[in-house]
């Protein structure tokens, strides 16, 4: 006959039932709504690859998949599927909207969508797969079941929810006993299984793949060498102190100022801080390795190019900005990256308003290195020779990496080299080539050559023919054998780190960025026909100018004219092997007079090249010549494209065309000669944004005009059901939103959340559009899919004079939300008075709850907006009225501390002694948090002190925990019961001496507290403390004489628990007041022999001459 169940394990096992018996029912009938079976097989199909994408990412495992696409002749079933999974599919395919606070956390009681009861069920079965015991106790089991429950049925219905019922009082049967005996039996495995299940979880939930987490922890660990180097400065503060405070914060300056030593530095104080730090270059990393529960801090050094801007950056980040921008939304997630200032600057930087939202420029006037910190700098790099260089630091911004090269080459002239650094260098070069080092020469061209990434395998292992050319055409230009060995030019590079060159992951490179930008300047001087003729397209694409430009950087090479006609050759053959980007992204393609020049030339070839070229799709992105046309607006180029036959509608490989891209620039004529050719405005991205809606959303007016004549389809609507006239409304577009609904736009159709273009327009505060689509009579209560109206909309965001017109048009302000919420109570959240007036005078129900039982006045109660707590209580509102969980308005007050409010209530004749169903009262949750003057006013107001919770918590008891001295300190005055014991038999003094409260364990010793009187498991007040190690406490209470022999119910003394938990001078205190060393416990263990299975060295020995046996 197997034992009885105490009260714990059996609240353990009726929840296992109901989270492994009951909730994936419930989950199901979700599932099968959003999935219906019938169709379910061709639904998974049509998703086929962003399953695939959740398989590769290690979302779906291999036997979750194996449910999904089952060998033929059978087909997937959801009665198959486990919750996890059905989670896993509802959250990625489906429009359904996420919880708050994702799927990982407990949804707050007022949200009751569907999503945010898959998150608490998915929470409490991860809570029990956390048990370490199968035991549960009775408050946290019935606050579990209760939500639990709660989700079941809002989930499955009332069938469900009677089953819960029926699950909670029912005799649990021989079989449901044995569940809890075979743990109980087995609670060591357990232990150890939950162990390395942790351990693979970790490993699960780290979204970044092990190799990539590899890299950059090597990375990191080479940071961390490196910055042992780094002298703080206020700029490094300054930009650490707005990391903290900020999303995204830009480091700017221009090379060798110390920009990217700056990034770093920053980036490990952040990880000493908890923060991940992750290192990228792809956006669409960030999307990939973001952890909605994780402090994560991703580093970007080099945006948009390391030399100039570079076009096709930008073009790869703009189609992850929105994603990025809810990512930063999310606090836990940041973003610093680092930028040279010349790419800041540039015109197409103004797009990236979230690189912009907070900039530190490392050269301006307050955060520039002032004269100590370049002080400091020289005399750490330049130990005794600083002082030789005190009138050369302000010659160059590049002061740091001056000190830091002449300290890793100090043979140099010290006084030369921070006068003219460059000129040292450039008679460094000149000299290896006077002395006949040719190869060293050559080492250093192919570095240039290869735009600073010089594999090392292209000089070790057999290359293909170009490669094997390019390397011959540089030596030879360099005066060396055309068939000099590959393998003495690779030592000759390996001969070079330290001074010019640094190998990292097998290629090498400048030690910095700023000397790669001089030997580029200087090969282009020495061996310009050499690099037009082989070096990488990116290099001579963003470092060499046919013509010299105002504020153009020094290390530009400026092409000699004899070579124009040879540079421009390059970048026919470039565009004619599918370097289309590169070619259009050229520097010299942003000036207009070059533009013209290459376009006589294309014209100079035959009518089958330029058909061939215009017709290219780069190797990579897929880009036309057009459509690289469209981003620049080259008018001229783009009739010549499209003279050609060029398809007007080709795509990119995300489906934008080029009428998309002449929009998105708002280049009105381009889209005219566009749609003049035939260009498809209907035609969408892969994101469903046709020309017509982006258009309406950056406001080209003149543009959607011309769409809108040519007929074009101004209801279609994206991927999340935004249509033009809803994306116009939520950008404020007045003139446009005019245009569209005269045109007889839909202005009452909603996107997939149930937003309506008026709640588009209330929710930003677009005033002159809400009353335009008002006076064309759009639907003002229609309300989205949570049930939130456009009155509340506006409320939230306090846009007061939207308020007003909505009521007077007669908007409904008693209309509560799904989870119950009413206009009223939105604006008592918020604290917003001028709008809680408007809604009251208006007559709005000012006592009306949510599902949660919350009312107005409570909501203002626990945000702490006095004035609206005033307004509602002299309009008559229930101050006494609770919430469901039984929590009155002085209570919640109390719990938040704003002691006006309950001055307030207290006045008006609040129940300040109404306990909420855990039976806690108003005073004890001030004495809980702390709020002194809050306990001060309920006890003179006659508070009853002695009131115990639902576990037998008194106010004083609860203080003594939490260590509010001076709470403890009022109610030991005001005569409260401080021997009275809780359900567990804890005191007031165990609690104290537990949390090692000195003070208040002092307090009550001298009020006469029974420091022998233990608890339920036979604890008493001294062994507590020598369990945790608090020696002043222990030493108090054997000063009044405790009983340090007294053992609890496993036979554990006071000395025991000291000489277990390697408290030494507790020990040597008990033994010199007498305490039994050798008295065993239950299982016949003794203290030495405690202190020996711990590895106590210095307690054994004590014991051992003590005479321990």
């Amino acid at each position: 006959m197997a034992s009885r169940l105490s009260q714990q394990e059996e609240n353990y096992v009726r929840m296992s039932l109901l989270l492994t018996g009951i909730s994936p029912r419930a989950v199901r009938a979700l599932f099968d709504r959003e999935f219906a079976p019938s169709c379910l097989d061709s639904s998974l199909k049509k998703e086929y690859n962003k399953l695939k994408d959740l398989q590769k990412k290690r979302i779906i495992n291999q036997s979750q998949w194996n449910l999904l696409f089952r060998r033929l002749p059978d087909v997937p079933d959801s009665k198959t599927f486990d919750v996890t999974l059905m989670i896993i599919l509802l959250r990625h395919l489906t429009d359904l909207t996420p919880p708050h606070g994702g799927y990982d956390r407990l949804p707050s009681d007022d949200e009751t969508t569907p999503t945010s009861d898959l998150a608490r069920i998915k929470y409490y079965r991860n809570f029990l797969a956390h048990l370490d015991e199968g035991k549960i106790e009775d408050m946290e089991f019935i606050t579990a079941w209760n939500i639990v429950t709660d989700a079941i049925s809002r989930l499955g219905g009332q069938p469900m929810k009677q089953e819960c019922d029926n699950l909670k009082v029912k005799l649990l049967d021989q079989s449901n006993q044995e569940i809890i005996l075979d743990i109980k039996r087995s609670n060591d495995e357990i232990i150890e299984l939950k162990k390395s299940v942790e351990s693979l979880k970790k490993a699960n939930e780290d979204t970044v793949p092990w190799n990539i987490r590899a890299q950059i922890n090597e990375i990191l660990v080479e940071w961390q060498d490196t910055d042992k180097m780094f002298i703080t400065t206020r700029a490094a503060k300054h930009v650490l102190k707005c990391i903290k405070e900020n999303s995204c914060v830009t480091i700017t300056a221009s090379s060798g100022v110390g920009k990217t030593a700056t990034l770093r530095h920053v980036a490990l104080q952040m990880a000493t801080e908890g923060y991940d730090v992750l290192l990228v270059t792809d956006p669409g990393d960030i999307v990939r390795f973001y952890n909605p529960d994780k402090k994560m801090l991703f580093v970007i050094d080099d945006l948009y190019g390391n030399y100039c801007f570079n076009q096709t950056d930008i073009k790869v980040w703009d189609p992850f900005m929105e994603r990025i921008n809810k990512i930063l939304s999310n606090k836990l997630s940041k973003i610093i990256v680092a930028c040279r200032l010349q790419v800041y600057q540039d015109d197409k930087f103004e797009s990236s308003s979230v690189f912009k939202s907070c900039v530190c420029n490392l050269l301006s006037e307050n955060l520039c290195l002032s004269a100590a910190e370049k002080g400091s700098i020289a005399e750490f790099y330049l130990k005794t020779k600083a002082s030789e260089i005190v009138d050369y630091y302000d010659l160059y911004d590049c002061f740091p990496l001056l000190c830091k090269l002449y300290h890793e080459n100090p043979s140099i002239n010290i006084t030369d080299f921070f006068r003219n650094p460059f000129i040292v260098y450039e008679a460094e070069i000149d000299k290896l080539q006077k002395k006949g080092f040719y190869s060293k020469y050559c080492a250093l061209a192919l570095c240039v050559i290869f735009n600073n990434s010089l594999n090392e395998e292209i000089l070790t292992e057999d290359v293909n023919e170009e490669t094997r050319a390019i390397i011959e055409n540089t030596c030879e230009a360099c005066k060396l054998d055309r068939g000099t060995s590959r393998l003495t030019l690779h030592d000759d590079l390996n001969s070079l780190i330290h001074t010019f060159l640094k190998k990292e992951r097998n290629r090498f490179k400048t030690i910095h960025d700023k000397i790669f930008d001089f030997l580029v300047y200087y090969f282009g001087k020495k061996t310009i026909r050499c690099l037009i003729k082989n070096a990488h397209s990116g290099l001579i694409g963003e470092r060499f100018l046919l013509e010299r430009q105002n504020n153009m950087d020094k290390f530009v090479t400026i092409v000699p004219t004899q070579y124009h006609q040879m540079y421009t050759q390059r970048m026919i053959e470039d565009w004619s092997k599918g370097k289309v980007n590169d070619v259009f992204c050229n520097i010299n393609m942003k000036i207009p007079q070059f533009r013209t020049k290459f376009l006589c030339c294309l014209n100079e070839l035959d009518t089958i090249n330029q058909r061939q070229l215009a017709h290219t799709f780069d190797v990579d992105k897929n880009d036309t010549a057009l459509i690289e046309l469209c981003f620049i607006g080259d008018i001229p180029m783009i009739h010549w494209c499209l003279s050609l036959d060029v398809d007007v509608n080709q795509c990119r490989n995300n489906e934008t065309t080029p009428l998309i891209v002449a929009v998105n620039e708002g280049l009105t004529e381009i889209v005219r000669i566009l749609l003049d050719k035939g260009a498809d405005y209907n035609k969408c991205g892969s994101d469903g944004w046709s020309s017509v809606m982006i258009a309406c959303r950056v406001g080209h007016t003149y543009i959607v005009r011309m769409f809108l004549d040519k007929g074009a389809d101004y209801d279609k609507c994206n991927n999340n059901g935004w249509s033009p006239v809803m994306s116009a409304c939520r950008y404020g577009h007045t003139e446009i939103v005019r245009m569209l609904i005269d045109k007889g736009a839909d202005y009452n159709k909603c996107d997939n959340d149930g937003w309506s273009s008026i709640m588009s327009a209330c929710c930003k505060g677009h005033t002159e559009i809400v009353r335009m689509l008002l006076d064309k009579g759009a639907d003002y209560n229609k309300c989205d899919n949570n049930g939130v109206s456009p009155l509340i909309r506006a409320i939230m965001y306090e846009h007061n004079e939207i308020v007003r017109m909505l009521l007077d048009k007669g908007a409904a302000f008693d209309e509560c939300s799904n989870n119950g919420w009413s206009p009223v109570m939105s604006a008592c959240r918020v604290g917003h008075t001028e709008i809680v007036r408007m809604l009251l005078d208006k007559g709005a129900d000012f006592d009306k709850c949510n599902n949660n039982g919350w009312s107005p006045v409570m909501s203002a109660c626990s945000e702490g907006h006095t004035e609206i707590v005033k307004m509602l209580l002299d309009k008559g509102a229930d101050y006494n009225e609770c919430n469901k969980k039984s929590w009155s308005p002085v209570m919640i007050a109390c719990r938040y501390g704003h002691t006006e409010i309950v001055r307030m209530l207290v006045d008006k004749g609040a129940n300040f002694d109404k306990c909420n169903n855990n039976g806690w009262s108003p005073v004890m949750s001030a004495c809980r948090v702390g709020h002194t003057e809050i306990v001060r006013m309920l006890l003179d107001k006659g508070a009853d002190f002695d009131k115990c919770n639902n576990n037998g918590w008194l106010p004083v008891m609860i203080s003594c925990g939490v260590g509010h001295t001076e709470i403890v300190r009022k109610l030991l005055d005001k005569g409260a019961d401080y021997n009275k014991c809780d359900n567990d038999g804890w005191s007031s003094i165990m609690s104290a001496c537990c949390k090692g409260h000195t003070e208040i364990v002092r307090m009550l010793l001298d009020k006469g507290a029974d420091f022998d009187k233990c608890n339920n498991n036979g604890w008493s007040p001294v062994m507590s403390a020598c369990r945790v190690g608090h020696t002043e406490i222990v030493r108090m209470l054997l000063d009044k004489g405790a009983d340090f022999d007294k053992c609890n119910n496993n036979g554990w003394s006071p000395v025991m628990s000291a000489c277990r938990y390697g408290h030494t001078e507790i020990v040597r205190m008990l033994l010199d007041k007498g305490a039994d060393y050798n008295k065993c416990d239950n299982d016949g263990s003794s203290p030495v022999m405690r202190a020996c299975r711990y590895g106590h060295t210095k307690i054994v020995r004590m014991l051992l001459d003590k005479g321990a046996d």
